[in-house]
């Protein structure tokens, strides 16, 4: 397996217990792991903490809470957005405990969402459009800003390093925050890159483009001092189906370009079983192979 290539736990299906998804891991000897937030409550993670021969990445929702909510730390909603802060924060120290290479979460929304769907092919939330009639944009950007600085300080302290996931939706984007490549000029204008890095969603990202008519090229190169991860899955440009990825598509240039050499690949695929994951990984390894010796000739 590539270095930098790393497996998301989301592939079992929603509500497993992340022990039972590590196991396969074991079983299939893959050792770069990004826990995912697909999982359920689990009292007892010490099975994680002893593992030292493995590599951990962490992704926003892990450790799974009790009580089920959705974090957003941007909600206009005070005591949300609190919750989102504490849950991140205690998310940060479960990455010190297990000497996590990166932690991961989301930007924040516009509107507070009622829970994932858990229906046909699609992995985004439940979103309710009567509630768009009360956002402001400019607030939710700024209560962000504001979040952001907190856990990065945070996080500093703990010496984790930490990114927010870019976000994007065909259907639903009036919902979503940092899915513009304006909306990142503007990030970084706040903020040094030294603060954080940005985890590039590629499915997220060909729905965004779809949506504001933009160049995913284009985009790549605006922020790409700023990738410091790849969140890896196909979609039909619709729904965030998180399919794993095919060949001869536009993602594979970006993906193996050798200025992303350092950056971390995570296939975030749902809903599949081992052998696409292994089969995946050998078409990664096989493509990356072909791209190095091509750029040799």
């Amino acid at each position: 397996i590539l270095l930098m290539l790393y497996i998301s736990s989301t592939f079992t299906k929603d509500q497993t217990p992340f022990k039972e998804t590590f196991k396969l891991c074991e079983q299939n000897k893959i050792s770069n792991i990004e826990i995912g937030s697909n999982h359920c409550y689990e009292e007892n993670l010490d099975y994680i903490i002893k593992k030292k021969n493995y590599n951990f990445l962490v992704h926003n929702y892990f450790p799974i809470p009790e009580k089920d909510f959705v974090v957003n730390i941007a909600s206009s909603n005070q005591s949300i957005r609190e919750r989102s802060i504490d849950h991140i924060f205690n998310s940060l120290k479960f990455c010190n405990l297990i000497d996590a290479k990166l932690y991961t979460f989301h930007p924040g929304f516009l509107t507070d969402p009622d829970g994932s769907k858990q229906f046909r092919d699609n992995y985004d939330f439940n979103w309710n459009n009567s509630l768009l009639s009360k956002t402001n944009y400019s607030e939710s950007f700024d209560l962000m800003i504001e979040s952001l600085k907190k856990i990065i300080k945070f996080a500093k302290d703990l010496k984790i390093n930490v990114s927010i996931e870019s976000e994007g939706s065909f259907h639903k984007n009036q919902h979503l925050l940092m899915q513009q490549p304006e909306e990142f000029t503007k990030l970084f204008w706040i903020f040094d890159n030294k603060e954080f890095g940005i985890n590039l969603n590629i499915g997220h990202l060909n729905l965004a483009s779809r949506a504001f008519n933009f160049d995913k090229l284009e985009f790549v190169n605006v922020i790409k001092d700023n990738i410091v991860a790849f969140e890896l899955s196909h979609n039909d440009g619709n729904e965030d189906e998180h399919k794993p990825l095919i060949d001869n598509q536009w993602y594979w240039d970006v993906i193996n370009d050798n200025f992303f050499d350092k950056c971390f690949k995570i296939l975030e695929f749902r809903n599949q079983n081992i052998s696409t994951i292994i089969k995946t990984i050998n078409l990664f390894n096989f493509k990356k192979n072909q791209y190095d010796f091509n750029m040799k000739q």
